[in-house]
């Protein structure tokens, strides 16, 4: 194409489009999954065949022989989950270089895009061009041309670089799996060959070890003993408090996928006991908790949200479960909250749980789109099961009026919290634990009697925070720290040791007074809900939208300033404990009349 007084433009060659890419690097991390679900049920044979299958007091030929062929069926187990380790990770790591293939592709599909529209407006800009309207304009097409095509240029040696990639790890996986296609190929490789393992395990921190101690016996094990773990032993990594999330996470999906496929196995053939039913229950809860959490996408970016898997154990508690998901990742986020539930919870209920952590995820991004946040839904007690006034007094829904349980359970939150210090000692986060129902009782007494490193503690729908506290200088913290959420519709809160003449507990019976009255000393915010309904107002405190929730994302943030306070419940002696929100009009949700 020619221009003026600068000779014929050479229009650069149209960049070489990108080939299709659909890869989905999810199914393959759960085919990484479900691989070290395999190598732990073959670690578990193999433990078998070396302890309770050897009936010592089976004696005689016939036992001989069966300890002998037993003794072989274990070693093979154990080759074989050695071997299946070495392609679980490279399956792990294929995962991990297809995101990042998908990532390059989409910035090379851009890049080629953006290229062929310079070419075509360079071709109308030269065809537009006239000798003698614009004598000047030929060199500066000529150089406009040269850059195209140094840019093309550079465009398809990453393109070429891409494609040889994404052979080269196609290649990889093939060899993979073929390295190990026969039992033969196993056996040589792996026959007697000990277990990483177990001398990782031969150096665990005994039990009651401080998160730190799990921390530094975890960064001083090699990268061979920590894959080994994550299949010989996920338990012992899962639950340990101070580890890394992302550590946890990994350990607990491979439990989760052990325990789904051997309970529905036996399910399928109708043995389950009683004890294996409740396991199967909290398991699948526990799957359906991630899988929908895995749904959500973060307000603001649109992108998947990190989900963490941070506890599991499902036959805790005699069978009630323990279980934590975390909505963001606590390993880096800015904001992490805890949410400890109460009355009526136990593993089974964690799916509606994490649908509160990731509400107040979503409204802590809407709050401060700079920071990154991390909401856990945390069920690491046993909560009591039952609320007495709808279950009647069952022997755990007694458990309600008496605080036995929150006093475990502090400790336990205690532990968990101080974990979440230990693996970020040099980068710490904003930690606000938010304990709701029962669950403000477990936090009050993990404050008090444990000394809980949050930075700030909420309690909202309180029955009470814990014999012996006061107000907040008996929780080890701030007044400015401390915060009350008290829907006036609720009538748990009724239940706290409200009034100018205090009775503390009577014999063990009761929770403690209520941080939602005005001489408690915490600060109460807003947290009426626009439906007004006195049956759900206990529940009301997440709902999108409401009041509560936006004062929460506030606390969490850290932006007190936004926070609406209310007055505090008030309760002379002459008369009922009086509360000045019950005659306010609260602000309307979405998608509610006003």
């Amino acid at each position: 194409m020619t221009a003026p007084q600068g000779g014929v433009v050479p229009l650069p060659e149209p960049p070489s489009a990108m080939p299709a890419y659909a890869a989905r690097s999810g199914l393959v991390h759960d085919c990484c999954v479900s691989l070290r679900a395999v190598c732990a049920r073959l670690d578990d044979l193999g433990t078998f065949t070396s302890g309770p299958a050897r009936l010592d007091d089976w004696v005689g030929g016939s036992a001989d022989v069966c300890r002998r062929e037993t003794r072989g069926l274990g070693r093979r187990a154990d080759a074989m989950s050695l071997a299946l380790r070495r392609v679980a990770a490279r399956v792990e790591e294929h995962a991990e270089t297809l995101a990042h293939l998908d990532v390059l592709h989409a910035d090379l599909v851009a890049t080629s895009t953006s290229l062929a529209g310079g070419i075509e407006v360079l071709r109308r800009d030269v065809a537009r061009a006239t000798p003698a309207g614009l004598p000047a304009l030929g060199p500066v097409l000529h150089a406009r041309s040269a850059a195209l095509s140094a840019s093309i240029a550079d465009y398809e040696r990453d393109r070429h670089r891409w494609l040889h990639r994404l052979f080269e790890e196609e290649q990889a996986m093939v060899a993979a799996f073929e390295r190990f296609h026969s039992m033969r190929q196993v056996r040589d490789r792996f026959d007697g060959v000990p277990d990483p393992a177990d001398g990782a395990l031969r150096a665990l921190p005994p039990a009651g070890s401080s998160p730190g101690d799990a921390l530094a016996w975890w960064r001083s094990l090699s990268p061979a003993e920590r894959a080994a773990l994550l299949v010989a032993a996920p338990g012992v990594l899962g639950n340990r408090d101070g580890l890394p999330a992302r550590v946890r996470h990994r350990a607990n999906e491979v439990r989760l996928e052990r325990d789904l496929a051997g309970l529905r196995s036996l399910r399928e053939r109708g043995d389950l006991t009683e004890r294996e039913k409740a396991v199967l229950r909290n398991a699948e809860a526990a799957a359906a908790a991630r899988d929908e959490a895995e749904q959500a996408r973060d307000p603001r970016t649109g992108e998947p949200v990190p989900v963490r898997l941070l506890v599991y154990d499902p036959a805790a508690f005699g069978g009630d479960g323990a279980v934590a998901v975390s909505v963001g990742d606590p390993d880096t986020a800015d904001d992490v909250s805890v949410l400890v539930p109460g009355l009526g919870t136990d593993g089974a209920d964690i799916p509606g749980l994490t649908e509160h952590a990731t509400s107040v995820y979503e409204a802590a991004r809407d709050a401060d789109p700079g920071a990154s946040h991390a909401s856990i839904a945390w069920i690491g007690y046993d909560a009591p099961d039952n609320f007495p006034v709808r279950d009647g007094l069952s022997a755990d829904a007694a458990g309600v009026v008496r605080e036995d349980l929150a006093e475990r359970g502090g400790a336990a939150l205690a532990q968990a919290v101080d974990g979440l210090r230990a693996s970020r000692a040099g980068d710490p986060a904003h930690v606000t634990v938010i304990g709701h129902s029962y669950g403000s009782t477990t936090a009050g007494h993990a404050a008090h009697d444990q000394g809980l490193a949050a930075d700030d503690l909420v309690f909202v729908g309180s029955p009470g925070v814990g014999g012996g506290v006061d107000g907040p200088a008996d929780l080890g913290m701030s007044s400015q720290h401390v915060w009350a959420g008290a829907n006036s519709h609720d009538v748990v809160p009724d239940l706290a040791d409200q009034g100018s003449i205090d009775l503390g507990l009577l014999g063990g019976i009761g929770l403690g007074n209520d941080p939602a009255e005005d001489d408690f000393g915490a600060i109460r915010f807003q947290a009426e809900s626009a439906s007004g309904s006195d049956s759900d107002a206990h529940s009301s405190y997440f709902e999108d939208g409401s009041e509560s929730l936006d004062n929460l994302a506030h606390i969490v943030t850290g932006q007190y300033g936004l926070v609406d306070q209310a007055p505090g419940v008030t309760d002379p002696w002459w008369g009922p404990p009086m509360d000045p929100e019950s005659g306010r009009i609260p602000r309307p949700e979405p998608g509610l009349a006003a």
